[in-house]
């Protein structure tokens, strides 16, 4: 890396979490800083969700069970870096490519450059930028308008990725642009305003949740499960940051879902719809 990467370094050294990457050393050549992690065998969540060469690995497709756990890990380590050091920190950056995942597949998050320190309430001292720096798709409203940094921040982000892993969507669609060159993200298809389409409202809700989840799922996964995550989701990303929960909330429920999950057997929803289909 170029530049000054003491900072990303600093907070590695104080970080010590399973489902945080592990900075192994650094070293400087020619003005180069090399620093060297741990090895993430399996790659980046965005490679196994967003595939695009059918010959790799990962066109294997991920099972609700893991699903669960990724969104379970990446929870548990915002959770450690909200609550758990001092100070605590904002990941700032946090998306599908910089989720990667162990030979276990669980998750590791990873690039910390933009990560800074925040201090006081649980809501943290209202930070301000006027250098507006992400992703589209993973940035929240009060950050995009008026530079505001808060950990509700990464909650927002966090709602997309579990947005993501349910649906097997990109956080935003890409359109070509006039030129034919370069690929821009469309306002109206951002992930984070589809998932609260699937809770709006009490009409055609399994047929809402069925629409939305991943195809390569092939239905495999409880129903009423997928429903609670998609309603943490949608609450995740709520355009107001003081309608969305902690992200201790958030870790809370996702523990209950995945206790559930592990327990589930995907012969149990085949019953199941059997007999929905035979009550009528």
């Amino acid at each position: 890396m170029k530049g000054d990467v003491s900072g990303e370094i600093n907070i590695l050294k104080q970080i010590n979490h399973s489902n945080i990457i592990r900075l192994s050393g650094f070293c400087l050549h020619q003005g180069n800083t090399y620093l060297v992690y741990e090895f993430a065998d399996n790659g980046s969540l965005s490679d196994w969700l967003h595939v695009t060469d059918k010959n790799s690995k990962y066109d294997l497709v991920l099972e609700w069970k893991q699903r669960v756990q990724i969104a379970h890990d990446m929870a548990d380590a915002l959770n450690y870096m909200h609550n758990y050091i001092t100070p605590p920190y904002i990941h700032k950056n946090l998306k599908s490519s910089n989720v990667l995942l162990d030979g276990n597949m669980r998750a590791k998050i990873t690039n910390f450059g933009l990560a800074r320190s925040v201090e006081g309430s649980e809501n943290g001292d209202l930070q301000l930028t006027r250098h507006v720096v992400g992703t589209f798709g993973y940035m929240p409203p009060e950050y995009i308008e008026n530079g505001l940094i808060t950990p509700k921040m990464d909650v927002f982000a966090l709602g997309v990725l579990i947005s993501e892993l349910l649906s097997g969507k990109e956080a935003a669609a890409r359109v070509v642009d006039d030129d034919g060159k370069d690929e821009v993200a469309v306002p109206d298809g951002q992930l984070s305003e589809m998932v609260k389409e699937v809770v709006r409202g009490e009409d055609n809700v399994r047929e809402k949740l069925a629409g939305f989840m991943d195809g390569r799922l092939r239905g495999e996964y409880p129903v009423e499960l997928a429903y609670s995550m998609v309603e943490i989701a949608s609450k995740c990303v709520a355009a107001d940051l003081n309608d969305r929960p902690s992200v201790a909330e958030v870790f809370g429920v996702l523990d209950k879902i995945l206790s559930s999950s592990l327990n589930w057997d995907p012969s149990d929803e085949l019953e199941h719809s059997r007999s929905l289909s035979h009550g009528r």
